[in-house]
C-alpha cells in the first residue's frame, strides 16, 4: 500500500491521531450499501496546505461465522459463553486506493484533489455544505497526513463498527 515500510508505531500514531467529526447519522444498514465519506489532511511531502479525498466505501453484510459448522456456537466449541458472544460477527469493507496521490484524480468511486486553506478552514466548509444540503450519510474525517488516507479511514470504520457491534 506504501512506497515503503512504515513502523507500525508510526501508523498507530496516524490511527489515534485521525478525528472522526462527523458520522453518518443513518449508520451501517443490513445487506450490501456504500458509506460515503469526505477526508481532508496535510500533504507535508507536497508543501500542499489541505488535500480533500472524497471516497465510497462498500460495505458488506453482516457476516456470522459459527465454528464448527452448523449448530454449534463459540460457546458450545469452547465451553466458555462468557469470553465472547454466542457467534462471531464481522463485515467486509472495500474502498479505492490511490498510490498517485499527487495528480488530481477523479472517478465515482474516488476524488482526490488539492483544497484551499487549511486542513481546519476545509472542514469547516464542508460541514456547511452537508447541512445547507440535508446530506446525512457521508462521514467527515481529518487525517493527520493525507498520505496516510486508508490508516484514517480504517479509525473512522473502527469508530462506526464500535457503535454497531456494541448494541
Amino acid at each position: 500500500m506504501f512506497d515503503r515500510p512504515y513502523d507500525p508505531t508510526f501508523l498507530r500514531g496516524i490511527f489515534e491521531r485521525t478525528r472522526v467529526l462527523r458520522r453518518p447519522i443513518t449508520g451501517i444498514v443490513v445487506g450490501y450499501h456504500v458509506l460515503p465519506y469526505i477526508l481532508v489532511g496535510p500533504d507535508a511531502e507536497m508543501e500542499r496546505c489541505a488535500v480533500e479525498v472524497r471516497g465510497k466505501i462498500r460495505v458488506s453484510p453482516r457476516l456470522v461465522i459459527r465454528p464448527g459448522g452448523e449448530g454449534q456456537t463459540y460457546g458450545e466449541v469452547f465451553g466458555d459463553s462468557e469470553l465472547m458472544d454466542r457467534t462471531l460477527v464481522g463485515r467486509v469493507f472495500g474502498f479505492r486506493y490511490a498510490a498517485r496521490r499527487h495528480a488530481v484524480i477523479e472517478s465515482e468511486e474516488l476524488t482526490i484533489r488539492p483544497a484551499e486553506g487549511d486542513p481546519e478552514a476545509r472542514i469547516e466548509r464542508i460541514l456547511d455544505e452537508l447541512a445547507r444540503r440535508e446530506i446525512w450519510d457521508t462521514g467527515l474525517i481529518l487525517s493527520p497526513d493525507v498520505k496516510f488516507y486508508p490508516v484514517s479511514i480504517d479509525r473512522f470504520l473502527h469508530e462506526i463498527l464500535d457503535r454497531e457491534f456494541s448494541d
